[in-house]
């Protein structure tokens, strides 16, 4: 190959655009859930175990067919919001790709979500050293244009939705998204809780991208004057 061959050869490498199945292996960029909703799923739950009734029972969600100012939603007193529930708040989240991990930037409370892509399984002791109690213990791999994340770890604290729906620390989430367009992505999540439901859940939403938009601070502000003053206006 003559020297000029093959600086042309690099040139075409260098500046030719990106192929399709590397573009859809993308999710980078701020996402915003388009129809903000309760819960993630338009089908009711699977029937739940007597343990999961009680405790939904005992649950005052802040929207929602239950909803009431006096709500008892664990993100009231701060509590981090756990997943898939994070995902349903209106506010941004960032995908930050990386060599071995997947970050889930969200601005709701500056919580993080690492998302290993390096092929680690799941460490045997979760649950024994608490290490991944609110957003689990999460691992993600590509199928075609689907990333596929599983997560284990969780604390029964936190809940599934902002509806009240519980879970126990048995929960295996396994969340799919795939890029529609490149301003679209859907996500369809799969809730797997034999100590609360008789079966698996399914559910799906979808998100915008915001190409303008950077996630900025929000921390949550604890139980007081300037709180309550902000719940009855919320409510309102």
């Amino acid at each position: 190959m003559t020297p000029y061959v093959l600086a042309c050869a690099l040139a075409v490498s260098i500046f030719a655009p990106l192929s399709a199945g590397a573009q859809e292996r993308d999710l980078s960029g701020v996402w915003l859930v388009k129809e903000p909703g309760a819960t993630f799923s338009r089908t009711p739950p699977p029937e739940m175990t007597a343990w999961a009734q009680t405790r939904f029972k005992a649950h005052r969600a802040t929207i929602g067919p239950t909803a009431t100012l006096d709500a008892n939603d664990p993100t009231v007193a701060c509590f981090p919001a756990g997943v898939p529930y994070v995902l349903m708040v209106p506010t941004p989240f960032e995908f930050v790709q990386t060599g071995d991990r997947v970050l889930q930037l969200f601005e709701y409370n500056h919580n993080v979500r690492r998302i290993y892509t390096d092929g680690r399984a799941h460490p045997p002791d979760l649950q024994d050293t608490e290490s991944a109690q609110w957003m689990g213990h999460s691992t993600g791999r590509w199928q075609e244009d689907t990333f596929v994340i599983d997560t284990i770890g969780f604390n029964d604290r936190s809940w599934l939705d902002r509806a009240g729906h519980p879970h126990s620390s048995a929960l295996h989430l396994v969340e799919r998204l795939r890029r529609v367009d490149h301003a679209t992505l859907e996500y369809t999540v799969t809730v797997d809780d034999s100590q609360a439901y008789a079966g698996p859940w399914t559910g799906q939403m979808m998100f915008a991208l915001r190409p303008d938009w950077e996630v900025l601070e929000h921390h949550c502000i604890p139980e007081g004057e300037e709180y309550r003053s902000y719940r009855e206006r919320a409510w309102k």
